[in-house]
């Protein structure tokens, strides 16, 4: 066991001040870590079971923060799993980067993957193995990332909905634009022609993440509640760095020497499912797709949430996890 109280303790937000689900009450302990310079908020969830199975080591996606992946630790927790789960820098209750706490901004993708290692050598000790690297959206570019660069060495990777390629940004113009603002030394402006929301949440119709209203309420609500955990739109550096990692991730493919499943959502407005079903191709990996799905398959209705811990315990069974 590491000693857990030499850690600063991070605090856990509700909105409201509603009560925290018992399991994390009963499981989850929430803490401050400090990497090159960045403090980062992390938790660490034990398992009821007597004899943990491994352990998932899960790096959200863009604007995410720990809390809204209660429900889904606890799905994990019930089977078995130790959990590690890290705000990434820039974004949650982690250190935010620029003097504008709004703006999504990381000098280097490097840097999620390099921390996401870090929390994994930190807390070593309450992570039994095998490894599981899972992440979401921009954590799954991350996680891929840090396996690929040699930084992480898990038995297995598992990913949802994981950025190797979005629509309406990588193309040829939209990289001569970003290129061009970098060279004007405008990393640290939002890129032009976004709504301006002030990170708060979309309403509900239209959205792009999930058609699960209760779920996506229960997202909604902690922007509306807690200022703090609110991230806007991304900068010229994210940008510029997202279209650098997707690059390296899908031009390192084959180079994946660990079981690996991609689980993509058919119905996904933001990353391109083809462009999933290209990488677990190159990479050799299992594939699935969730078909009519959003974005979001941790926040979607149960019907194609289930399908994701379906897709996600037959690869385990496969594998021998």
């Amino acid at each position: 066991m590491a000693n857990t109280g030499k850690f600063e303790t991070a605090p856990v937000v509700r909105p409201w001040d509603g009560p925290l689900p018992e399991m994390i009450v009963r499981h989850a302990e929430f803490f401050y870590i400090h990497h090159e310079g960045v403090r980062l908020r992390v938790m660490l969830a034990k398992t009821p079971h007597p004899d943990p199975r491994g352990s998932i080591i899960f790096s959200p996606g863009r604007t995410e923060f720990i809390e809204k992946y209660f429900e889904t630790v606890e799905d994990f927790l019930n089977r078995g799993f130790n959990m590690l789960v890290i705000d990434p820098r820039g974004q949650g209750l982690s250190d935010r980067l620029l003097e504008d706490r709004l703006k999504s901004y990381v000098e280097s993708f490097q840097d999620y993957a390099d921390d996401f290692a870090f929390g994994i050598k930190t807390f070593e000790d309450d992570l039994p193995k095998p490894h599981i690297a899972m992440g979401h959206s921009m954590g799954g570019c991350v996680v891929l990332l840090a396996v690929l660069s040699g930084v992480v060495n898990p038995s297995a990777v598992v990913c949802s909905a994981p950025m190797t390629g979005i629509f309406d940004v990588e193309t040829r113009m939209s990289e001569i634009v970003i290129k061009g603002f970098n060279l004007l030394g405008m990393s640290k402006r939002n890129v032009p022609f976004q709504k301006k929301t002030g990170g708060l949440p979309v309403p509900f119709k239209g959205n792009k993440l999930t058609s699960d209203f209760d779920r996506f309420q229960r997202w909604a609500s902690y922007f509306k509640t807690t200022p703090e955990l609110r991230v806007a739109g991304p900068t010229v550096s994210w940008v510029s760095q997202a279209l650098w990692a997707m690059n390296y991730v899908n031009r390192n493919a084959r180079q994946l020497k660990v079981p690996g499943l991609i689980i993509a959502a058919g119905g996904d407005p933001i990353v391109d499912p083809a462009s999933n079903s290209k990488f677990a191709n190159r990479a050799g990996i299992d594939f699935s797709v969730v078909p009519g799905a959003l974005h979001e398959l941790f926040m979607e209705k149960d019907e194609f949430r289930n399908q994701f811990f379906d897709s996600f315990d037959k690869f385990l069974e496969k594998e021998g996890l």
